[in-house]
């Protein structure tokens, strides 16, 4: 599985920093660094990021609209009931971030590291998140319905009652999702990687009667 990008820590040591004004003002930015701004609420038209670090910046209930990030890095951000429209995302990543409830539908999303993230009802349905990592955090009752989650790692997550229907597995591994009360059709699983518990829990769904 191809791992996302890991962004150098140092980079923001090489960024010029940008205020408020600057991040909502709808132009491109490109190897700038946010750190402690509050866009909670605001809407803004288009969000072009290319190089740059976020941190601890709140952009909590923001519609932010024609969404393309590229090598970008958010850390300790809430994007708590977010919306992110026509969300094009490569080699970003989600460090300790609040993304409760984030909708970002039709999502076109690859290579991208979510790290210890809080993604209770995060709508993500009909987008795609291929050759991606959820790395620990919780997904508990997500939408992503009709995703596309090809070559997608799922390490020591919490998907409880997550919403998987329609959603494309193949040689996406499971094996370190928690995946009681998952709802996924029989179609739908089809390419994944589970463990031998995991196969049995979803024997029900292709019709197997198993005994000892």
């Amino acid at each position: 599985m191809k791992k996302p990008w890991r962004i150098p820590p140092e980079l923001a040591q090489t960024l010029a920093p940008i205020n408020l004004a600057a991040l909502t003002a709808g132009r491109p930015l490109e190897d700038s660094h946010a750190e402690g701004l509050d866009a909670s609420g605001r809407t803004w038209a288009a969000w072009k990021a290319r190089g740059c670090l976020f941190e601890r910046v709140s952009f909590s209930k923001a519609t932010i609209k024609s969404v393309t990030l590229r090598d970008v890095r958010f850390v300790a951000c809430d994007l708590s009931n977010t919306t992110l429209l026509g969300c094009e995302a490569k080699r970003v990543e989600f460090v300790r971030c609040r993304i409760t409830g984030l909708k970002a539908l039709e999502c076109q999303w690859e290579s991208v590291l979510l790290d210890e993230c809080e993604g209770r009802y995060a709508q993500l349905t009909d987008g795609a998140l291929r050759q991606s990592e959820f790395r620990e955090g919780s997904w508990l009752e997500a939408d992503l319905r009709g995703a596309d989650l090809s070559h997608t790692l799922f390490s020591r997550v919490p998907l409880r009652q997550a919403d998987l229907s329609r959603a494309r597995l193949t040689a996406t591994d499971l094996r370190g999702a928690d995946l009681e009360g998952v709802r996924v059709l029989p179609e739908d699983v089809r390419g994944a990687i589970v463990t031998p518990a995991q196969a049995l829990a979803w024997a029900y769904l292709l019709g197997l009667e198993i005994r000892g």
